[in-house]
């Protein structure tokens, strides 16, 4: 049954090549869209985790 499906997929890419690549694109571009900003909240919840009562540590700007 999964062969019948992948058959059936190989089918329709090959058939609609720019529709399959509008959405394999769209779909990749997605994908790396979440990884990054995935990335960037485990970089910003992980600031200061490395210090004893790291969580009452203020950061403070000065222009």
């Amino acid at each position: 049954m999964f062969k019948n499906f992948l058959k059936v997929a190989f089918r329709n890419v090959s058939r609609y090549k720019g529709f399959s690549l509008i959405n394999i694109a769209g779909l990749t571009l997605g994908m790396a869209a979440c990884l990054l900003i995935g990335l960037f909240v485990q970089d910003e919840y992980s600031y200061d985790k490395f210090m004893p009562g790291g969580d009452s540590v203020y950061r403070i700007y000065n222009h």
